[in-house]
């Protein structure tokens, strides 16, 4: 299944594998319900695609590293498991008091040539057990330091 990713317009570029026509479609009624449809091609061509809504590329990682809830004395390890240029993904190694719309400062290590150390804030988006999902505070000041990690 091909992933499709959709712009800021809701429109999607659709190429067919078979014959490589390529066809921009609106794709808004189509934001709140099951993304995996089937298309099918002029050529005949039946084939399956899954939309994207996401602005920024989701890379899947394990990366070890810290984090510090701010304005309580609260601490632990975690995993990040997914960076964008947006947002993070991590996993708690212990039980946590962690609440959506926390603000929480998180320090990683890359795992590039480079080793790059990743000195955080980050917003609480949503919860689900020892998983986290955030986006930064700040998005601009890391674009340097992801852009090039995020492409490879």
């Amino acid at each position: 299944m091909k992933k499709v990713y959709v712009d800021d317009t809701n429109q999607a570029t659709i190429i067919c594998p078979k014959c490589g026509f390529k066809k921009n479609v609106d794709v808004t009624n189509f934001k709140n319900t099951q993304k995996k449809l089937k298309a099918k091609c002029r050529c005949g061509e039946v084939f399956r695609i899954a939309l994207e809504f996401r602005r920024h590329y989701r890379k899947k990682v394990r990366l070890h590293g810290e984090y510090f809830v701010q304005g309580r004395d609260e601490k632990g390890e975690m995993i990040v498991e997914d960076i964008s240029a947006s947002g993070v993904r991590f996993a708690s190694l212990k039980p946590h008091y962690i609440s959506r719309n926390d603000t929480v400062e998180l320090k990683f290590t890359l795992d590039n040539p480079m080793k790059t150390e990743i000195h955080k804030l980050i917003k609480i988006i949503w919860i689900v057990d020892c998983n986290v999902g955030a986006q930064y505070i700040d998005q601009k000041s890391l674009e340097k330091d992801l852009e090039f990690y995020l492409k490879t």
